[in-house]
Parts: C-alpha cells; sequence; structure tokens
C-alpha cells in the first residue's frame, strides 16, 4: 500500500446550518477526488436563500485552501424546498471563488488545478493530519495486546487446568489440587442450578436486561405494526440527539467575509 496523509476534517456551527470541509487525501496514488464541503441546513430555507448559503460558504473555504473543491447541501430537517430545482445539479465544483458552478467539474480542470502533495501539506499545514505510517504502528500494537489477551486467557482457562490435571498422577500434592479444583466447579455449577449462588451487581444487571428483552420481544409480535412505528420514532429521536450532541460539541461561528 502507497503511504498517505489524511487530515482533519473541519466543523463549524453556523446560524441555522452547519458546515464540515474534508481535505483533500494526499497519496501517490493517481485519484480523481478533491476536497469536499458538507453544508447541512437545520432550519426550512428557500431556494434562493440556500444557493446563496451555499455559494457563500464554497467561497469561502475554496479561498482558505486553494484546492478545487466540491460542495454538498442537504436538509437536517424537514423541508418542503427542492434542492434539485436550484440548477440542474443540486452541488457546486469549482477551482476558485470566481471559477465555479452548480455541476460536476469540467475536462480536465481536475488535473490543471490540483495543487502537487508538497503544495497540499503547505496549503493544509494548520490542520492536524494522520500519516499511513502511524496509522500501520497504532494497528500493530492494538493486534499485538489482543494476542497477548487471547494466550492469557487460553493460559488460564485451558492450559493451568489441563496441567493440574496431568500432574495429579505424578504427585499427591497436584492431585490434591486437581480435586480441590474439580469440586470447586462443581460446587460453583450446583450453585448456580439451585439459585443459591449470590450474583455480582453486573449478573443481576444482565439477568433483567434479557428478561426485559424478551418481554418486549413478545409484545412487538402480537402487534408487529405498532413495533415498526416504534422503531421509526426511535430512529427518528436516537438521530436527533446524535445531532443535539454534535452540535454542542461543535465550534460556532460566522462566516468570515
Amino acid at each position: 500500500m502507497k503511504p498517505w496523509i489524511r487530515f482533519e476534517d473541519i466543523e463549524i456551527r453556523r446560524e441555522g446550518y452547519y458546515v464540515k470541509y474534508s481535505p483533500k487525501f494526499i497519496s501517490e496514488a493517481h485519484d480523481d477526488l478533491t476536497a469536499v464541503l458538507y453544508v447541512r441546513l437545520l432550519q426550512d430555507y428557500s431556494l434562493e436563500e440556500c444557493k446563496t448559503i451555499v455559494e457563500s460558504e464554497f467561497e469561502y473555504w475554496v479561498q482558505r485552501f486553494p484546492v478545487p473543491l466540491q460542495a454538498l447541501v442537504k436538509f437536517e430537517c424537514e423541508s418542503t424546498t427542492n434542492l434539485s430545482k436550484i440548477a440542474d445539479c443540486s452541488y457546486i465544483c469549482g477551482v476558485s471563488n470566481n471559477v465555479y458552478r452548480w455541476g460536476g467539474f469540467q475536462g480536465n480542470e481536475l488535473d490543471e488545478w490540483m495543487p502537487s502533495n508538497d503544495e497540499l501539506q503547505v496549503i493544509y499545514g494548520e490542520l492536524s493530519r494522520k500519516t499511513s505510517e502511524e496509522v500501520e504502528v497504532k494497528l500493530k500494537q492494538e493486534l499485538v495486546g489482543k494476542r497477548i489477551l487471547k494466550w492469557f486467557i487460553l493460559f488460564t482457562a485451558v492450559i493451568i487446568p489441563a496441567l493440574i490435571a496431568f500432574l495429579g498422577w505424578s504427585h499427591p500434592f497436584f492431585s490434591g489440587l486437581a480435586l480441590v479444583f474439580a469440586w470447586y466447579k462443581c460446587a460453583d455449577k450446583w450453585l448456580s442450578l439451585s439459585g443459591r449462588k449470590i450474583k455480582t451487581e453486573a449478573e443481576l444487571e444482565k439477568e433483567e436486561d434479557e428478561r426485559l428483552k424478551e418481554h418486549h420481544h413478545y409484545h412487538c409480535k402480537l402487534n408487529p405494526k405498532g413495533f415498526e412505528r416504534l422503531k421509526l420514532e426511535n430512529f427518528k429521536a436516537s438521530s436527533q440527539e446524535r445531532l443535539r450532541k454534535k452540535l454542542e460539541s461543535m465550534h460556532t461561528g460566522e462566516l468570515e467575509n
């Protein structure tokens, strides 16, 4: 895999909408991808207002980072405005604040205007970055940690009991240890089956969770249409909650002229 550099996205909340700028991905491999600007409208706007917002944002970001840019717009709320009526396409593509259109890139525009990889690193110099080497090192560390955990579980759950059982034939001490271990497992199982085992708080919570799931599943089977309505309501509520948390964590700033 060829080396690459990924720059952090920028998310800013405006009055009535928010934007996310995703920088151009740097790689030695040739591609026709470029920077992307997402404009997400949080309230209903007229067609002309949508057009003004997206064009203003496009001009700002393509001047801040002089890299060919595509701007996409979408409502994050219910709206009667049909964005496809803005123009033939509901997105902008362009290479500068004077050269852009509602539609795709033209001809060899991307190849002609795209900065080199070295120039992109200068243009995006203010942004945090991740390199393929850093990600590879992190993945290797995570893999080593998983392997250590896997061998620890194997050693404690399989190898140690097997050794105790095997050595029990060779020495009275190990024989007694194997017997105690077997009695412990038998006693633990008997307490569980008879309901006398003292359960931890986590085990009690898990049992209650399973009981509630079975209860809800039973009633969902009795009323499948109601269940579908509930799923849709939960999905909408979950989406709104995620959006609320996202907006709360987002930096707020007005569009600079």
